[in-house]
């Protein structure tokens, strides 16, 4: 180990290279790797939603829910499948092991469900990738108090959304709050009687009447035409105008048999919203009945560079998409929550490289600063090898992982080979050692504890890296960072940290203290240790 040392030392300028493009690397490490406010806690898991309008809950259970869980038990890595089943709807969870393929997963779970024999008038599908911490950006739309709610809604449904959806990284947008325009047909009962007509004759006459229809082409000269039948409705009249019946060649249409008027669907809910902003009044800021959306973030996506691309998305809208009237307003914007993260983190770098400094001074002594440099200097390194790290393995730092490094493990193999070598420098008259020989050995002699001693702390995290399921992802990024922390402070301390020393310390100047190591702060502590010491040695 002394030769490698020894070569490490006189290869110094290699090795400062190395340092430099080490630290760009971990510099481009850092700003590709997601950063999220806390860690995804969610599992690997599929939704089934089915809705079946107009059925109890035991029917539904029954015919929908029953079929779909016999069809999904054969999923391989399937970990548990549970259900609900109410009025009209059903819904089937099935979660994965940890190490199952998210997208391979949900593939097998669509496969699957084409298999399954649902009852008429039943439509299941795959609910949207995204988890419970995937509610990245909130909005409402504001507009005009005498602006028609019902509107903004429209807007929100066929406008905004459909904008939201094309930004790389989102899988849905859920709008809420305001009424849902409804084309509604009120047939008059007795009528419907004295005509002899069933709903069910409306309802089909409605949809065949609500389409469009191909009429191959013909032929003419050298053009051929395109046939198209138009029968979109496009107005009331439309609706009014639908044939139903003849009768003694009288068309009964569904005029005849009630009203047709604009209306809103039933409403099941409504969305408050009281939060001051800058440039809007008080009364848009404190409204009982809003339209609100909410984007949702595709699993394992990265959440600042997709909500750049959602902001980006937002103003764009606002710009060429809403009347001069509509504003679409963020009210929650998970950026601020992950820059307050990060912010901490930085600030408790920066803190701890100062402590670092003022102890190491305060324990050397001043004319050792450069030392306490060179080992504070490890610290933003160790950092930056980390970063890499959980950028190769994939994994998002958050603020529990990186909080969660202590800079006393990290720089403690730093200040251990960094006091052995001034010991030594100190020494170095008795001892007839060169600056270099005197930061060789030094390195060298702790190499072996250095070693030992991350090998037993990086073994106390074993456990931590056996955690399954939930507690699993919250202590598993927390025990890799540190780990990583620790792997790459050692590695530093034993390649870095002789090279540098060779090129700041100062071979000259020196008193030989005979080993006293007379540093300042450590010559009062060494005179009433030793004594007590020697004491409690005699009782």
């Amino acid at each position: 180990m002394k030769a490698l040392i020894e070569k490490l030392v006189q290869g110094r300028a290699v090795i400062a290279g190395l340092i430099v493009a080490y630290a760009v690397a971990g510099v481009m490490a850092l700003r590709s790797l997601p950063i999220e406010a806390y860690p995804d806690v969610t599992n690997i898991q599929a939704e089934i939603v089915t809705l079946w309008p107009g059925h109890a809950a035991e029917e539904v259970e029954k015919f929908v829910t029953i079929p779909v869980e016999n069809q999904m038990n054969s999923l391989p890595q399937r970990a548990s499948l549970r259900s609900i089943s109410m009025f009209g709807l059903s819904v089937v969870t099935i979660t994965f092991d940890d190490d199952a393929d998210n997208y391979k997963s949900r593939s097998l779970v669509s496969e699957q469900l084409t298999q399954v024999q649902l009852p008429t008038g039943a439509q299941a599908s795959v609910s949207p990738d995204s988890t419970a911490v995937g509610e990245i950006f909130r909005y409402t739309l504001q507009a005009p108090p005498n602006y028609p709610l019902t509107e903004l809604r429209a807007l929100e449904d066929w406008v905004v959304e459909r904008q939201f959806r094309t930004v790389p990284g989102i899988v849905d947008v859920n709008g809420f709050g305001g009424p849902t325009k409804q084309y509604q047909v009120l047939i008059d009962p007795v009528k419907l009687k004295s005509y002899n007509i069933t709903l069910q004759q409306i309802v089909q006459a409605l949809q065949n009447s609500n389409q469009n229809a191909g009429g191959a082409y013909i032929e003419h000269g050298s053009q051929m035409f395109i046939i198209r039948g138009l029968g979109l409705i496009q107005t009331l009249d439309d609706i009014r105008d639908t044939v139903l019946t003849v009768r003694n060649n009288t068309p009964i249409k569904v005029g005849d048999l009630g009203q047709v008027v604009i209306g809103n669907q039933l409403r099941l809910g409504r969305v408050g919203l009281n939060k001051p902003h800058p440039g809007l009044s008080p009364e848009q800021t404190d409204q009982d009945d809003v339209i609100q959306g909410i984007v949702l973030l595709r699993k394992g996506d990265n959440v600042l560079e997709v909500l750049k691309r959602v902001e980006a998305k937002a103003e764009e809208i606002n710009r060429s998409y809403l009347p001069p009237e509509v504003r679409l307003v963020p009210h929650y914007d998970r950026t601020e929550l992950i820059h307050r993260a990060t912010h901490t983190v930085i600030h408790n770098v920066v803190e701890g490289m100062l402590l670092v400094l003022v102890v190491l001074v305060a324990f050397l002594g001043i004319k050792n600063w450069r030392s306490a440099f060179i080992v504070a200097a490890v610290i933003p390194l160790a950092l930056l090898g980390a970063a890499m790290l959980l950028d190769y393995q994939k994994i998002p730092a958050n603020l529990i992982s990186m909080g969660a490094i202590d800079f006393g493990i990290i720089v403690d193999a730093s200040v251990v080979i960094m006091e052995n070598i001034i010991r030594l420098v100190e020494q170095r008259r008795k001892l007839g050692l060169t600056l270099r020989q005197c930061i060789v050995q030094g390195t060298a002699e702790m190499t072996r504890p250095i070693l030992f001693s991350k090998a037993v702390l990086l073994i106390a995290f074993v456990p931590l890296f056996t955690l399954q399921r939930v507690e699993g992802r919250i202590f598993k990024p927390m025990a890799l960072t540190l780990s990583f922390a620790i792997v790459s402070g050692a590695l530093i301390a034993l390649i870095a940290v002789p090279c540098l020393a060779s090129y700041f310390l100062r071979s000259k100047g020196s008193k030989d203290t005979d080993g006293k190591m007379g540093f300042g702060l450590v010559r009062a502590v060494r005179s009433v240790y030793l004594p007590l010491l020697d004491l409690a040695l005699k009782l």
